[in-house]
């Protein structure tokens, strides 16, 4: 009971976690967490389940006892012979593949810090971004770093020349005094039927400044709420592994 307990002690932090940093990443977890439970049920708990399933759609119901429980008998000898380690390997792979286009950033949320590109994107407004295929064209959104901005700046692309590229905020009259090269842009905005697909609401907490605690109209209880979140941020890979963790012990339980 104390392992159920702190189980779901730990997927109630994760998904608290997820739902205040990244819904998207949340949305991903949800989906690997309901194909993880499937496959360890069909493979593991009822390995009989989809075959039994296909058989009844295709032949119907008239099977004959004898020849139902041959079949079923057959199943199970090949099952048998089948190494038990590969129900635990595919869903566990699966989870360790979209972690790790998350924590490589191939796919990530970006903040927008400023007003410099409303009403396209306003501030603590998230923006869905991809570094997977980073092909610049001009009227693209995208991340990069320069020395004149401390925190990541998130402009569109005004024109490229000779390989040199020049960005400018939507809400701004000239185009910035940088120029980039492909290779320093950080990501590229993921736009759906035109636009970039946006997550509001979130990135409020992830901006809050300490010493502006008294100022700010969500007082005291958003300085609090964001401390509480850039803790569990900081705990996430820990989160992660220790999920996996205690997976890998279920799943291996289980066979015993």
């Amino acid at each position: 009971m104390v392992f159920i307990e702190k189980l779901v002690g730990i997927l109630s932090f994760t998904l608290l976690y997820l739902w205040h940093i990244n819904r998207v990443t949340l949305i991903l977890f949800l989906i690997t967490l309901i194909l993880l439970i499937f496959l360890y049920y069909v493979c593991v708990r009822n390995s009989s389940l989809v075959p039994n399933l296909i058989n009844h759609l295709l032949k119907g119901s008239s099977h004959n006892r004898k020849k139902h429980a041959m079949e079923k008998m057959q199943h199970y000898h090949e099952l048998s012979r089948t190494p038990r380690i590969a129900p635990v390997l595919i869903p566990l792979a699966v989870t360790i593949f979209v972690a790790y286009i998350i924590l490589n950033k191939y796919i990530f949320l970006a903040i927008v810090t400023s007003g410099s590109m409303a009403p396209t994107l306003e501030v603590t407004d998230m923006v869905f971004m991809q570094s997977l295929q980073i092909d610049p064209e001009e009227g693209e959104i995208i991340m990069f770093d320069v020395k004149e901005v401390n925190m990541p700046v998130i402009h569109r692309i005004q024109s490229i020349i000779d390989g040199r590229i020049k960005t400018k905020g939507d809400a701004a009259q000239f185009t910035d005094d940088w120029t980039l090269k492909e290779k320093e842009i950080k990501g590229e905005a993921v736009m759906f039927k035109g636009k970039p697909i946006i997550v509001k609401g979130i990135g409020e907490y992830l901006l809050f400044d300490p010493e502006k605690t008294k100022i700010t109209r969500y007082g005291s209880e958003m300085y609090k709420m964001s401390q509480i979140v850039q803790g569990v941020k900081r705990l996430g890979l820990t989160i992660f592994i220790i999920c996996i963790l205690l997976y890998v012990l279920s799943a291996t339980s289980s066979k015993r």
